[in-house]
């Protein structure tokens, strides 16, 4: 699937990729649960965004992630990240892996935390 984005990227549309806004006026994207096995985004700065996911039906927890092919254990990506065009590869399993992620630097912003 191609789509053409501009500045923001719609809520409705990252929940269907995998990641979506969770606290407005911040950069970041929380990751969840891909629909799709594999996604293009063409940007309107002439980058990509590639999304795949290597598992979808009844595996609904990120066993592991890369961005461009580099291990990724924070649980967001930022918006900065996503216009400079990425290569965001799921890892999915039944089950949660409960040692990804755990780092304080992993975690999103949350007001709760100040």
């Amino acid at each position: 699937a191609a789509m053409r984005i501009t500045d923001r990227l719609p809520h409705g549309m990252v929940l269907c990729l995998g990641f979506y806004t969770v606290c407005p006026g911040t950069d970041q994207y929380v990751l969840g649960t891909p629909l799709f096995k594999s996604v293009k985004l063409h940007l309107d700065n002439g980058k990509q965004v590639l999304i795949q996911a290597d598992k979808l039906i009844g595996e609904r927890y990120i066993k592991g992630m890369k961005v461009n092919g580099k291990t990724y254990t924070r649980n967001f990506l930022t918006h900065e990240q996503l216009l400079a065009g990425a290569k965001i590869q799921y890892q999915m399993s039944d089950t949660p892996n409960k040692q990804r992620g755990t780092q304080g630097s992993d975690r999103p912003y949350s007001f709760s935390l100040e």
